[in-house]
């Protein structure tokens, strides 16, 4: 599409790359260059300039290779950028005219490169010159421009100490920052700058360059438009110490979160040289970090680990979590704030003085949100107090999972995952005025293979290695670009997005045997974490397959592509004639696989479900499947992978992640039926609208209740097991506005509105939510009183 700059920018810079000194690449041969010294840096840059009258805007742009924080005058105004694809990357915009003042102002940038991938960010394939860390700023203050150049002045972030990336699960980078060797002040003014040098200009080369010094340069092309409005920030959560220990603790480890895990096992000894606090800030929260210390000697050492779970005797519990930081005392002033966004609820703390005594110091850790905010206007609200704190805590666990991009987590990984996002996302579309996000989410996804599958995690260490891809998290994208479709009725974007979506489903087609059904499709088969068996020739594969090219079958023909429509109605038509392999008449379900030509008895609730929502279900069998995936006699839940990621638990999920699950399982597979995960729970409250049951989705939102009653305040990754705050969980939260209250758009774009409430036992309901042109508002009572406040004409009322 067309790029459309805020004013008063353009695709054409006038700033000038700059980084602290030439960056540091090397050649590998006379054609292929690389990173010579791949870690993690951090780097400092200020600019002073003299403003006699401030304006009331000075509108600002800036980019990092990686991320920056963006002070003025020593308050901080932005951090970012937005993750993404470096080749399609996204600038911020920033007004700074409120922050300037009269004669000398500052401006300072805290640029981190960080050499190797992480969970949300990937390093650019570099050119002669560029892709080894650099920074473009630009502002308009009155009729002059600020622009990045060798007038700025720059110096290596001397107290940050590179920690290695620990690469597992968990994927996010960590600090080490001595502040007895940061430059104090540096970013308001008067500071000398005297021993910093001028910044280095990198003149972009490469095969074919024109000698411009200013964006757009490759290796990444043109730098997109903002696509958030606002800047995460918002309740500051403080941490209420719970306990104190002195430990014999354990040797020296560079790594901060490695030191605190093995202090934690060292012996107790009164007179031990090792202080560990215990802090819970007792619920979940993601943010900015900030530790104040209050009493420590300059040199005194403070490592900090994070984790949503700890065990009985106060230990961290990490499930894969590897986050925190180390802080070295200055001895006066002692305050830090992390770079980076750490989500956790429990912190322990490892003291370790500079003379080798147990310091006995104050310590003070709070956590700032970062999260995207969210405007108020949207309400839901019922007769049912426990629907109502169901509904809630969907919305908190979705704006804590809503960094720059929709993540699976705020603790564990932070990555933005391909199919997560779409409950997410249908959270935000029917509760929060700015879809900046759930518009940008699917545009973020699409980082296509060669060959079109969707990499399984956006602007990630997964993404880069690509070692292994998700091909259903593929298709619940094509979900997401269909609810773009359906809300936002934007057709420029959805046309730009449906040649990647039919290049997803074309991927598939290698699969189809001689009966038109996929059989052993490569990847890994997440599902929802289900104990849903999928190899061979599975249902719900190929379901999903079918749904998106039903979905993508009505986007294409909205925009006048008959061609590619017909395509994608003759493929679903085939599978629909040949789906009926999988159905059992004498138990009335769709079973799970079919294996050497052998149909398998295993029956989950996910085939089933899936088949009603891709309309693969005859019409006179829709009663009987719509009864047998949601007869409660029958359900049973069970995850050979994360039934085990407990804080008791072992690790033989792994076993099964990597091997597959074991031919036997080990319910009654004749007379149960594994049910789907929270995440998977939104097909199959599609699955009961479809099939004319749509009452049925309150009592099965109330299935939400079981973590209430265990206390947690975010929803967790799976009905046991995994993290404790994950936003694909939030079905509930946009299920009682689209299902429950039936409010959903009835033409693209909410030139409509289908209002159809289905309230099951409840007394009443109401709810507004956004639209294009306004907010709607919907009352329903069970004695079938309906009030109705809309801008666009309503159907189905």
């Amino acid at each position: 599409m067309r790029l459309e700059h805020p004013v008063p920018f353009s695709n054409e810079w006038q700033a000038k790359w700059i980084w602290h000194g030439r960056p540091k690449l090397t050649m590998e041969t006379s054609t292929r260059t690389a990173l010579a010294d791949p870690t993690d840096r951090i780097v400092l840059f200020r600019r002073e300039f003299t403003v006699s009258s401030p304006p009331t805007n000075a509108p600002a742009r800036v980019w990092v290779d990686g991320r920056y924080i963006l002070f003025v005058n020593g308050t901080e105004v932005a951090r970012g950028p937005v993750r993404n694809e470096p080749r399609s990357a996204r600038y911020d915009y920033v007004d700074i005219g409120s922050c300037l003042s009269p004669g000398v102002n500052t401006l300072a940038v805290v640029a981190r490169h960080f050499g190797k991938s992480t969970s949300w960010w990937v390093p650019v394939p570099p050119t002669y010159s560029l892709g080894a860390g650099s920074l473009v700023f630009e502002c308009l203050v009155g009729d002059e421009w600020i622009v990045s150049d060798a007038s700025w002045r720059s110096s290596n972030g001397e107290a940050w100490t590179p920690v290695p990336m620990p690469g597992d699960v968990a994927c996010l980078p960590l600090e080490s920052f001595d502040a007895r060797a940061h430059c104090r002040g540096w970013t308001v003014s008067g500071f000398d700058d005297s021993s910093w040098r001028s910044a280095y200009e990198i003149k972009p080369l490469h095969t074919g360059a024109d000698g411009r010094r200013s964006p757009p340069s490759s290796p990444f092309g043109a730098l997109r438009p903002p696509v958030r409005a606002a800047y995460p920030t918002g309740t500051r959560h403080v941490a209420d110490q719970i306990g104190s220990i002195t430990l014999v603790g354990s040797p020296a480890h560079e790594d901060p979160v490695r030191q605190v895990l093995l202090d934690q096992e060292s012996e107790t000894d009164p007179s031990g040289s090792v202080r560990l606090l215990r802090f819970d800030l007792g619920r979940i929260a993601a943010g900015s970090v900030t530790l104040e210390v209050v009493g420590a000697d300059a040199g005194t050492r403070i490592d900090v680990a994070a984790s949503e779970h700890v065990d009985a005797r106060g230990r961290l519990v990490t499930l894969g979590q590897h986050a925190g930081f180390r802080y070295v005392c200055r001895g006066v002033d002692d305050t830090f704030t992390t770079f980076d966004t750490i989500g956790t609820r429990f912190f322990n703390v490892v003291v370790r003085d500079s003379s080798g005594g147990s310091a006995n110091v104050d310590i003070r850790l709070t956590v700032t949100d970062r999260h995207r905010p969210r405007p108020v206007g949207a309400s839901f609200e019922c007769s049912d107090e426990s629907l109502n704190t169901i509904h809630a805590i969907g919305l908190r666990t979705v704006d804590l999972c809503a960094l720059d991009a929709y993540v699976d987590c705020p603790t564990r990984e932070q990555r933005a995952w391909t199919g997560d996002s779409v409950v997410h996302q249908m959270v935000d579309f029917v509760s929060n005025p700015d879809w900046s996000m759930p518009v940008w989410h699917p545009q973020l996804a699409t980082h296509v293979r060669p060959d079109g599958m969707l990499a399984m995690a956006a602007a990630s260490d997964f993404a880069a290695d690509d070692q292994m891809y998700l091909p259903d998290w593929s298709l619940h994208w094509i979900r997401s670009v269909h609810n773009i479709h359906r809300y936002t009725g934007d057709r420029e974007l959805v046309a730009e997005l449906l040649p990647i979506a039919e290049r997803v489903l074309r991927w598939f087609e290698s699969f189809l045997g001689p009966d038109d059904l996929l059989h052993d499709v490569t990847g890994w088969a997440l599902s929802d974490w289900a104990s849903v068996y999928m190899n061979g020739c599975s249902s719900l594969t190929n379901a999903l397959w079918a749904r998106g090219l039903r979905e993508f079958a009505e986007m294409s023909s909205w925009l006048g592509n008959e061609a590619s429509a017909n395509w994608a109605r003759a493929r679903h038509a085939a599978v629909r004639s040949a789906f009926d392999v999988f159905w059992d008449e004498g138990r009335g379900v769709y079973i799970d696989h079919i294996v050497g030509g052998a149909k398998r008895r295993e029956a989950a609730q996910h085939p089933g479900a899936m088949a009603i929502v891709a309309g693969l279900v005859p019409p006179d069998r829709m009663v009987r499947v719509i009864e047998g995936i949601t007869d409660r006699r029958r359900l049973i839940r069970h995850s050979f992978v994360m039934d085990r990621l407990t804080v008791d638990g072992d690790g033989q999920g792994f076993v099964y992640l990597t091997n597959g699950f074991p031919p036997d399982p080990p319910w009654d597979v004749e007379n149960q039926m594994v049910e789907a995960e929270p995440f998977f729970q939104y097909v199959v409250h599609e699955a009961m609208v479809a099939a004319g049951r749509a009452d049925l989705v309150v009592e099965s939102c109330r299935s939400w209740q079981v973590f209430v009653d265990a206390g947690e305040t975010t929803w967790p990754e799976c009905w046991v097991g995994g993290t404790r705050c994950h936003g694909w969980s939030s079905t509930p939260t946009s299920d009682l506005v689209r299902h429950v209250l039936g409010i959903t758009p009835a033409e693209p774009g909410y030139a409509s509105v289908r209002v159809m409430p289905a309230l099951g036992d409840l007394e009443w309901a109401r709810a507004t939510v956004p639209t294009p042109h306004g907010w709607i508002t919907v009352e329903a009572h069970a004695d079938g009183r309906l009030l109705v406040d809309s801008p666009v004409p309503v159907v189905g009322a």
